[in-house]
């Protein structure tokens, strides 16, 4: 046992956190406890670290930790209720179906104050590695070059592309061209280099030259590509890619004008927007803070050839608080064989506008009533009847220390109000109702073209209360890995937020910061590790399963929702 526990004692050095770590977040103690047991190959797994994190928030510096003993056992005590992610950091080690797309996704875990959660097992595996050396066509090595892959499921259906996200710097060659990516899991995956033109999305780097994408070995073709075994521990070495010249990224250049005035508009930020299928604008845009300048100038610079869509975005990053009052119609370029020189973005003045008041419900707490300054609003419009096909979402709008806010730049159509980026001790705060002249507009605000909409009221309700469940599947079984979301609407906001949580491995849940009020419980699966399909069976009966509790106060007692497969179909 000397070797394996030499392998693991390199596991928990302090460079292993750095491409995972985040800043400090809120933290609670609680009257929980949470312990279990790491093994590899079935014999313990001494000294690796163990670290438990909220299930939606970052590993940050102040997650709990905890090191495995001699007996791979770990412990965490004082834990609040809540849902959490119990993982292992151990560097080129794996924990069968972690999520690629999540940096150490673990076991999700629903716990209640007071309850004592033993058994928490978990299982590492060494990882797999593909390491090799990219080249241009004189041979030369290609420095920092980002190395993709695709993994395919058991079923030979590509997961996802993705850049490796455990640890940034080993998906990029070195100077020599060299790179070595461990820790992978077991699979089949496609190596590649460079950029590859994918619709609705936009490609803006920061160089002036980059790399058509390749694959290994050596072909452009996706169905061409060789696909690498990977097993737990093993390594496949010289998956080596030769890029061919490597091709200039283009500039786009114009003005920015009004419309109506024909004269330019400064401090507004000009992006970049991929188109869909039939050559639409497909929403959003990407950019670096390019701001029209005193003659509505503006440069954009390293944009890979192809067709896009130019614009201006609601508001601006560097501009004055009227340019919010702007909007634009995209224009469609095309730099497939050259720079874009002279592009016209028209804007107009008369954008519609809502303003009103944003009020917190059912407190007088002077601590929470001050924290309705720190709330962002967005109105999302649907339906805009322009050759947008996406919703159009304006930035993000601060609310006055008063509660006034006014949203500026809105295009024509059907408007929501949402809020943007709460901050942690604000995740109880949600959107109870949209009120427009005194009156529930629970399906949004028309708006005409230039209408200046007065008299919005968005109520929102600071929620404290828990509710504890647990999901029991009859007659049946769920495939290992597979997750499960659990959704509870409030019958009487049907078109307004909802809350949710995830099912853990024990078929229960926690659902936080809720209101009072009857909601309706429903179920439905979000990931699978092999992409495998649940039983068509309990995919109708997830699917149409719908259940209402109410929620009246702190003492909420747990609910058990029961799905029976052995049921015939029509039954209750």
């Amino acid at each position: 046992m000397q070797k394996l526990n030499f392998a693991l004692s390199i596991l928990v050095l302090p460079f292993a956190f750095h491409s995972i770590e985040a800043q400090p977040v809120e933290t609670k103690t609680g009257t929980a406890m949470v312990s279990g047991r790491v093994t590899l190959k079935g014999e313990p797994a001494r000294g690796v670290m163990v670290i438990l994190r909220l299930r939606d928030g970052p590993v940050a510096s102040n997650s709990p930790r905890a090191r495995a003993d001699e007996s791979g056992r770990f412990q965490f005590t004082g834990v609040a209720a809540g849902s959490y992610r119990v993982s292992v950091i151990a560097p080129g080690y794996v924990t069968p179906g972690d999520n690629l797309l999540e940096i150490r996704g673990g076991q999700t875990l629903s716990v209640a104050e007071g309850e004592k959660i033993e058994n928490v097992d978990i299982e590492i595996k060494r990882g797999g590695v593909i390491a090799g050396r990219v080249t241009d066509s004189q041979h030369r090595p290609v420095i920092e070059e980002t190395i993709n892959l695709l993994k395919f499921d058991r079923n030979n259906r590509p997961e996802n592309y993705f850049s490796y996200s455990g640890n940034f710097d080993m998906s990029r060659t070195d100077d020599r061209g060299f790179y070595r990516i461990y820790g992978l899991p077991e699979g089949r995956f496609l190596v590649s280099v460079g950029y590859a033109e994918m619709l609705s999305s936009t490609r803006v780097t920061s160089r002036r030259e980059f790399y058509p994408r390749v694959f290994y070995p050596n072909v452009t073709s996706e169905s061409e590509a060789k696909a690498i075994e990977v097993s737990e521990g093993s390594e496949a070495t010289d998956v080596d890619i030769t890029v061919p010249d490597s091709k200039q990224t283009r500039d786009v250049s114009g003005r920015v004008v009004d419309a109506g005035a024909g004269q330019p508009v400064a401090g507004m930020e000009v992006v970049v927007g991929g188109l869909t299928k039939d050559g639409k604008y497909a929403g959003g845009g990407y950019g670096s803070g390019t701001l029209s300048g005193p003659n509505g100038e503006f440069r954009l610079f390293g944009v890979i050839p192809g067709k896009y869509a130019i614009l201006t975005l609601p508001g601006a990053l560097g501009g004055g608080s009227d340019n919010g009052r702007y909007i634009s119609e995209p224009v469609i370029i095309d730099i497939s064989e050259g720079d874009a020189t002279g592009v016209e973005v028209k804007v107009r003045q008369g954008g519609a506008s809502i303003s009103g008041v944003a009020v917190i419900e059912g407190t007088n707490d002077p601590r929470m009533l001050a924290k309705l300054s720190r709330v962002n609003l967005n109105a999302i419009i649907i339906d805009t009847g322009t050759i947008t096909s996406a919703p159009s979402i304006t930035l993000p709008v601060r609310v006055n220390s008063d509660g006034s806010f006014r949203i500026n730049g809105l295009q024509a159509g059907k408007a929501r109000i949402v809020t943007q980026g709460l901050p942690p001790d604000m995740r109880g705060l949600t959107i109870s109702r949209i009120e427009y002249n005194g009156a529930p507009a629970p399906q949004g605000i028309e708006l005409d073209p230039g209408e200046q909409v007065t008299g919005v009221r968005v109520v929102l309700v600071y929620g404290t209360l828990t509710l504890r469940g647990e999901l029991k599947i009859i007659g049946g079984a769920i495939p290992a890995g597979q997750r499960i979301r659990v959704s509870a609407r409030r019958v009487d906001q049907q078109l307004q937020t909802s809350w949710g949580a995830e099912v853990d491995s024990r078929g229960q849940f926690i659902i936080q910061n809720i209101t009072p009020g009857e909601y309706e419980i429903s179920f439905y699966p979000f990931f699978n590790p092999n992409n495998e399909q649940l039983d068509p069976q309990l995919m109708r009966r997830l699917g149409r399963f719908k259940e209402r509790v109410v929620v009246a106060g702190g003492n909420q007692q747990p609910v058990t929702f029961v799905i029976d497969l052995n049921q015939k179909e029509g039954d209750k």
